[in-house]
């Protein structure tokens, strides 16, 4: 809805009328998200959202006269990129604490204070983490407020005017009714304790965890609401409420999801012990599992180091993960203290984590993770305002091809949003990814979580003679409580062989030996050739192609696809069981083909992104040496680039010196890339 957002309103709690207090502006934006407080010594309303082209801190009198002013106390501008969290009133009426993240500034959260004139707002904290949720003690003088320097968030108090922290530890929690505690263990296949994502449900409906553990909140069943878990190590205790408990737990797609109930009894500890069970085992398979675009911090409520972070992979039984340093809104930089340049020494021969890039454009070009770095690669993000890279410039091919320089491997990322068919109508899509990969800078192109958009994206990279692979990338941020999606929830699956490690899943991953998946499993040859190779036939001759899939999946799958140059050649409609799917066709191919196999089902329970998806690569088939040329898919690229440098000529962002020139000699060396493939048609 336009101009959608929160708005302030005042509940007579006698008989509970209600009263608008506030309109939606007619030409400025309203925040989603509003925090208010109360000052009755003045009788204002202080509150923190976005009214303005930039957030600010707001005061608002009480009463409701016929004309009323909302006056903004802060002076941020656009280019401080400001984010507010939340705020309390002084009860001396002489203003109001907040905390703030001047995202181009410090880039963290802290603690200011700003009179009710308003004027430059006074830092109260400086920390190299985050300050949450101020509260003023009754007499003024104290601030109790969260931190996330301890990893979780936990509750300090210091004076009003700053200085020392004192960590108000809670060592217990007092229930209103009776409670006891939950020991729950967790074995694995072999019976040793194991890591795993698990869901709890008390009998208050709420979810409880052990002390120091975060608790994120995500979906479970299709259409339902968020639940609560935590990332068990194996064996945990956690207090909870007396009466009927609920667990469920989960570890990655290669394990069956176990529920238990139990009760738990007042004053008693109740004890749970959960087998995992495996329905397959890739790793024995040669196959091992990774995601591109992982967060471990990103503008969230916790601070998740890589003890945390090597959590995950374990309780995912996700085997490599790309770990990303990037920013986010401004020029702040999340998880630089981690990038070393390899993999992190903490990894484990099975769990390996590499801290590498998100290079990421705010809106015209895109962004693209790079996987095997030895260095990063300035500026890091361009189209910031006010920062020091603010202009649509370098392009990202440069980027990308300065990490290829090292041995990177690039992925464009989320390359195309929700249903949309035009890559222009989000500000995340891969826009300049036809100029990428014409200039030979471009490894892979992440279809899932994305789905059919961003697999119609690759078919036609593919289609205009290109060798791209397909990648998976959650974009998740593991510092948030209401955690946007699971560590490997899609996946690549990598035929690394029996020796496992980065140097060898991404050499294998390079040679096309990949699917990717949130659940399904697939086998696939052409000819008996795996994923990844090229079938070559000698110029003006046909060659007769035996397809053979097989897809093995914990839930039914609705469907399994061939498809050829981006059509669906042959497909299997499956009895709605759990039995694996075979699909088989013979296809004379008398011009260069690429083949790939797909499957998807219905909804289901404990699917990351409840739709389950699988893919595989491409096998080629290559007569002559002719490349897989679609007239369409080329002509589209054509149009694809004169729309490109038609946004970046709109927006004429390209900075000093002769940096358009240099873009636009790299827009020309693709379009004479693109036009030398239509003559070969």
């Amino acid at each position: 809805m336009p101009n959608a957002g929160s708005l302030l309103h005042e509940i007579r709690v006698a008989g509970g009328q209600v009263t608008q207090l506030q309109y939606r502006p007619q030409r400025n934006p309203v925040a989603t998200w509003t925090d208010a407080a109360w000052s009755p010594r003045n009788g204002e309303i202080f509150f923190a959202t976005q009214r303005e082209s930039a957030p600010q801190v707001w005061s608002l009198r009480e009463g409701r006269p016929p004309v009323s002013i909302q006056l903004p106390l802060t002076r941020y501008r656009r280019e401080d990129i400001v984010q507010l969290h939340s705020l309390s009133a002084l009860p001396d009426g002489s203003g109001v604490i907040y905390s703030g993240d001047v995202v181009n500034g410090k880039g963290d959260y802290e603690l200011y204070r700003v009179g009710r004139q308003g004027g430059t707002p006074a830092p109260i904290t400086n920390t190299e983490r985050d300050e949450f949720a101020p509260a003023v003690s009754p007499d003024g003088r104290r601030i109790a407020h969260v931190s996330n320097q301890l990893g979780n968030l936990d509750l300090f108090v210091m004076p009003v005017s700053g200085g020392a922290k004192t960590h108000v530890q809670l060592k217990a929690l007092k229930f209103r009714g009776p409670s006891g505690r939950v020991r729950v263990r967790i074995l694995d296949e072999s019976g040793k304790p194991s890591p795993a994502r698990l869901y709890v449900r008390a009998s208050d409906g709420k979810g409880y965890a052990p002390a120091g553990s975060p608790i994120f909140y995500y979906g479970l069943d299709p259409g339902a609401a968020r639940e609560a878990f935590f990332v068990a190590s194996g064996d945990d205790e956690f207090p909870a409420p007396a009466g009927r408990l609920r667990l469920t737990a989960l570890k990655g797609v290669e394990y069956r999801m176990q529920d238990r109930s139990l009760d738990v009894a007042p004053g008693e500890t109740a004890e749970v012990t959960i087998q995992m069970e495996r329905w397959t085992n890739w790793n024995q398979r040669g196959w091992y599992t990774g995601e591109n675009h992982f967060h471990a911090n990103y503008n969230g409520s916790y601070y998740q180091r890589p003890p945390q972070s090597l959590g995950w992979l374990e309780a995912e039984d996700l085997n490599a993960a790309n770990m990303i340093v990037a920013n986010s809104e401004g020029a702040f930089i999340h998880d630089k203290e981690f990038f070393r340049g390899a993999p992190d020494p903490i990894s484990l021969p099975r769990y390996i984590l590499y801290w590498n890039q998100e290079y990421r454009n705010s809106d015209p070009l895109g962004h693209m993770a790079f996987l095997n770095l030895k260095k990063q690669v300035p500026p890091s993000f361009t189209s910031v305002i006010g920062s020091n890279s603010p202009y649509d410039f370098p392009l990202n091919t440069m980027a990308a091809m300065e990490a290829r320089r090292q041995g990177g491997f690039v992925s464009y990322v989320h390359p195309i949003a929700g249903t949309l068919n035009d890559v222009f109508d989000t500000s995340l899509g891969a826009k300049e990814a036809p100029l990428t990969a014409a200039l030979g800078a471009m490894d892979a192109i992440d279809i899932l979580p994305f789905g059919e958009q961003a697999y119609e994206m690759w078919y036609a990279l593919l289609n205009a003679g290109f060798r791209i692979l397909p990648g998976a990338g959650t974009d998740v941020f593991t510092n948030w409580r209401g955690i946007n999606n699971i560590p490997g929830g899609s996946r690549e699956y990598v035929e690394a062989g029996p020796a496992f490690s980065w140097d060898r899943w991404l050499a294998r991953y390079r040679e096309g030996r990949v699917f990717v998946t949130n659940g399904p499993l697939i086998s696939f040859q052409v000819n008996g050739q795996p994923m990844g190779a090229e079938i070559r036939v000698p110029e003006g001759q046909t060659v007769q192609s035996r397809l053979s899939a097989e897809v093995t999946a914990q839930m039914p799958l609705d469907t399994v696809e061939f498809v050829e140059n981006g059509k669906v050649i042959a497909s299997a409609q499956t009895d709605g069981s759990t039995r694996p799917v075979r699909l088989e066709k013979e296809v004379v191919v008398d011009r260069s083909s690429w083949f790939a196999v797909r499957a998807a089902g219905k909804p289901a329970r404990g699917v990351v992104g409840f739709v389950p998806r699988a893919h595989s690569g491409a096998i080629w088939v290559r007569v002559g040496d002719r490349p897989v040329l679609v007239r369409d898919d080329v002509e589209m690229m054509l149009r694809w680039l004169e729309r490109f440098w038609n946004n970046l000529e709109e927006r004429n962002n390209f900075g000093p010196g002769d940096n358009r020139a240099r873009a636009r000699r790299m827009l020309d060396q693709a379009l004479a890339h693109y036009r030398a493939k239509l003559a070969e048609l």
